[in-house]
């Protein structure tokens, strides 16, 4: 009896097994299918001059397919459409070139990978902010992603006096959570630990988890948290840590000592993705802009009550020096909407300063699509 279930049991596994193949071999001519209409999108792409990269596009389409799953979890779909997706995209055209603040391991890569698909793209990182903005300006790469502004250290000034000096935009951008790990060689404990080696904001937004478990520790600066995981890898002694990603500790094989050590976990970055190429418009676009005044009284409160009385809702206003003249200030404003549906408002603010440059209009970042 029991032979005779167990071969009524192959049986049904062969039937089953018949069945995969069968659905597998519909699934390689639908995502074949997929493909070549992905191709026609990409010549329709080009003639329109639309960018390969569509984040917003993409993101309507993981939405729609995780609604329509019923059995495998949304989160399974969701990773692999974007395979899908990523390796339609790849028959569109020449793979994406998109340059980051590195090395490997830091934020700014978290934040690119999270923004552009694996595959497709090839990700290059580069030492300094100036050198993202070299390599979008000359060619070299399609996109570029550098940091923008911290909410617990705000802006980034080189940033902002990069977007003002290039004639670049702004394509996208996207927040991500900071969070920091103590890092060190496999089998280490916190007494252990002598040095500890990180980016100075690192340590500084680190420093009451440090008083708190290692007050006797020396605290040694780096250039970036990646590269204090990687000095930590070349130290190779227990007696020294680094503060980094979770993604350097893969890199050189390290181990989390103790995970999530930032001393406020409200730490959120904001990194802005540019390009020699404006975005489509959405309908839940921002425009960033950047404006001088006149030097008469009032002026500030001129330009902004263009945006009161056309009813705009101003998300961010800042002042800088400007550098070509002394005592010259420079104003940086983001406002709801895109530019291009508002050119009556965009040319009375013109009228009432006396330098004005749009930066980008692009989708604006909404947290609960990206979270990690």
């Amino acid at each position: 009896m029991k032979n005779f279930e167990l071969k009524i049991k192959m049986e049904k596994l062969e039937e089953l097994r018949k069945k995969v193949d069968e659905i597998d071999e519909k699934l390689v001519n639908l995502i074949d299918e997929r493909g070549k209409l992905s191709k026609e999108i990409g010549v329709l792409k080009q003639q329109l001059g639309i960018g390969v990269i569509q984040p917003e596009r993409e993101l309507q389409v993981l939405e729609h397919v995780k609604k329509v799953a019923n059995f495998i979890p949304p989160e399974h779909i969701e990773l692999i459409w974007k395979e899908i997706i990523s390796a339609c995209k790849l028959v569109q055209g020449r793979e994406t070139r998109v340059s980051y603040l590195g090395p490997e391991g830091t934020f700014t890569e978290i934040a690119t990978k999270k923004f552009f698909p694996k595959v497709g793209c090839v990700f290059i990182p580069v030492p300094t902010k100036q050198d993202v903005f070299n390599k979008v300006e000359s060619d070299y790469a399609d996109f570029g992603i550098v940091p923008i502004e911290n909410s617990l250290e705000g802006s980034v000034r080189e940033t902002l006096d990069l977007l003002i000096d290039y004639n670049l935009k702004i394509y996208g951008e996207i927040e991500i959570r900071i969070v920091h790990n103590l890092i060190s060689l496999k089998g280490a404990k916190l007494s252990d630990i002598k040095y500890i080696l990180s980016h100075p904001q690192a340590l500084a937004q680190c420093n009451q988890w440090i008083l708190n478990n290692l007050p006797k520790a020396e605290l040694i600066s780096t250039s970036s948290t990646a590269r204090a995981v990687e000095m930590v890898y070349e130290k190779n002694t227990k007696e020294y840590a680094a503060i980094g990603t979770k993604e350097a500790a893969k890199i050189y094989n390290l181990e989390i000592l103790v995970p999530g050590i930032e001393d406020n976990p409200q730490n959120y970055t904001r990194f802005l993705v540019i390009s020699k190429k404006e975005n489509m418009p959405t309908d839940h676009d921002k425009t960033s802009m950047v404006f001088v005044t006149k030097h008469v009284p009032g002026a500030l409160h001129k330009v902004l009550q263009i945006f009161a009385d056309a009813n705009i809702n101003l998300l961010k206003i800042e002042s800088r020096p400007r550098k070509k003249d002394l005592w010259e200030y420079i104003f940086i404003v983001e406002f709801e909407g895109n530019y291009k549906n508002m050119p009556e408002i965009i040319e009375k603010i013109k009228n009432q300063t006396i330098f004005t440059k749009i930066l980008g209009s692009y989708p604006m970042f909404l947290n609960k699509k990206y979270k990690s």
